[in-house]
C-alpha cells in the first residue's frame, strides 16, 4: 500500500511544516495541542510524520487568536468546535468597518455635513476628524472636490465617486477617497461613506516596508537556524566524546530526529559494496541491503563524500515511503567510506554552510564511532583465529 493513500485522501492533508505555516502555529505547538487536548488530530502511518487537514486550517488559526487573547485554551478549542453559520454577523461586519487599514468615515447629510462614524485606525490619528464635528466648519472644505462630490451624492442618482481632500488629520498631504451612498432604512437619514484609497507613495512606502519586513524575517530565520545547529552540534560531539557503548549509534540517530524535526534516522554500514542499514530511530525505514553500484546518485555522493538528497527510486530502496525525502550523508575517515547517514524529511529543502558544517561534525564522530568497532571486530576474529 503506497504511503500517501494512507494519510492523504484526494489531496485534503498536508505536511506539518505547510500547516505550521499556514496557521502561524509551530509544530511544537500543534504537538502540544494534540498532546494535552487532542486537538488538532493528524494522521499518521506507524511512526510516520504527521499531516494535517486543510479543514482543520481555519479552526487551528481562530484557536491562536482566542488564546492570544487570555481564552483558556479548552475554551478556545471547544469553541473553534462548534458548527458555523454561513455568512458573518452584523457585529462580524462592523468589526470589518472598525478594523480596516484604511480609513473610513461616514457623513450625514445633504445640510449639515456631519461626521457619524469614523473607524479605528482615524481615530487614533492625533488631530483626525471626530465623531460630531461638521465638515462645513473645516477650513478647507467649501469649495473643495470632497464638498462637490458630497453635494452631488445627496442630491443626484449617481451612487459612488472618487474625490481628493486635504489628510484627515490636517497635514498638508492630498488624499483620495471612494465617496458611496449608504442604503438607509425607511425614514432614516441618508449617509455617505468614504473609504481612503493609497497614494502612490504610500503604495511604494508600504511595498518597501513589507520588503524589508521579509529580509528581517529572513534574517530572523536565519539566525535560528544557526543557532539550532549550533546547538545540535555541541550536543552530538559531546555524546561522542561521552559515549563509547554500543547504543551510541542509536543514541546519534535519535538526536538528529529529535532535533531536526526527522521523519527518521538511520546509519548504514558499508561492506563489500553494499551498504547494510538495520533498524532505525522511528522504524519508518527497514533493514535494507541496498548495492551501491545500482544508484548512480549512490556510486556519485559516496565518490564526492558529500551530503545529496536521494533520488526517490535510491531512497525506496533504503524504504524511504512515497512523499517523503532521504538526505545522504556519507560517513569516511581519512579518504575511506565506511557508512552512510539517512535523513529522512517530509520537505527536501537547500543545505546551507551552517547544514554543511553540522553535518561535517556528525560525519567524523560516526566516522571514527565505526572505524572503533571494525578495529574491535577485527581484534576479536584475531584472537578467535589464534585460540
Amino acid at each position: 500500500m503506497r504511503y500517501n493513500n494512507d494519510v492523504d485522501r484526494g489531496g485534503q492533508t498536508v505536511s506539518a511544516t505547510e500547516f505550521a505555516r499556514l496557521t502561524g502555529v509551530s509544530r511544537e505547538r500543534l504537538r502540544t495541542w494534540e498532546r494535552r487536548y487532542g486537538f488538532p488530530r493528524p494522521a499518521r502511518v506507524a511512526q510516520g510524520p504527521r499531516r494535517y487537514a486543510i479543514a482543520d486550517a481555519a479552526r487551528v488559526v481562530a484557536v491562536r487568536r482566542a488564546a492570544d487573547q487570555g481564552v483558556p485554551l479548552p475554551r478556545a478549542i471547544e469553541d473553534a468546535a462548534a458548527p458555523q453559520a454561513a455568512g458573518m454577523s452584523d457585529g462580524a461586519l462592523a468589526g470589518v468597518a472598525a478594523a480596516a487599514p484604511l480609513p473610513i468615515v461616514v457623513v450625514s447629510g445633504p445640510a449639515p455635513l456631519r461626521v457619524l462614524y469614523v473607524n479605528a485606525p482615524e481615530r487614533r490619528v492625533p488631530g483626525g476628524v471626530a465623531i460630531g464635528a461638521a465638515l462645513d466648519a473645516l477650513p478647507w472644505f467649501l469649495g473643495s472636490d470632497l464638498e462637490r462630490t458630497l453635494r452631488t451624492l445627496f442630491a443626484g442618482d449617481q451612487r459612488a465617486l472618487e474625490c481628493s481632500h486635504p489628510a484627515w488629520d490636517g497635514g498638508e498631504a492630498t488624499e483620495r477617497s471612494l465617496a458611496y451612498r449608504l442604503p438607509a432604512e425607511p425614514g432614516a437619514p441618508p449617509a455617505v461613506a468614504l473609504v481612503g484609497l493609497s497614494r502612490g507613495d504610500e503604495r511604494i512606502a508600504r511595498r518597501e516596508l513589507a520588503a524589508r519586513e521579509r529580509e528581517l524575517e529572513q534574517v530572523r530565520v536565519q539566525d535560528e537556524h544557526h543557532r539550532r545547529w549550533i546547538a545540535l552540534a555541541a550536543t552530538l560531539a559531546e555524546r561522542f566524546q561521552r559515549d563509547a557503548d554500543d547504543s551510541l549509534l542509536a543514541t546519534v540517530a535519535t538526536t538528529l530526529v529529535r532535533g531536526l524535526g526527522a521523519a527518521d534516522a538511520g546509519i548504514a554500514v558499508y561492506v563489500a559494496g553494499e551498504l547494510a542499514l538495520g533498524s532505525s530511530s522511528r522504524q519508518v525505514l527497514g533493514p535494507r541491503m541496498v548495492t551501491v553500484t545500482g544508484y548512480d546518485d549512490l556510486v556519485a555522493l559516496m565518490h564526492a563524500g558529500n551530503p545529496a538528497w536521494l533520488a526517490p527510486a535510491t531512497g525506496a530502496a533504503f524504504g524511504v515511503p512515497d512523499g517523503l525525502h532521504a538526505l545522504a550523508v556519507p560517513v569516511t575517515v581519512v579518504g575511506e567510506t565506511l557508512g552512510l547517514l539517512l535523513l529522512v524529511f517530509e520537505d527536501e529543502v537547500a543545505l546551507d554552510e551552517d547544514a554543511r558544517r553540522m553535518l561535517t561534525v556528525v560525519s567524523a564522530g560516526l566516522g571514527f564511532t565505526l572505524l572503533r568497532d571494525r578495529l574491535i571486530a577485527g581484534a576479536r576474529e584475531a584472537e578467535r583465529g589464534g585460540a
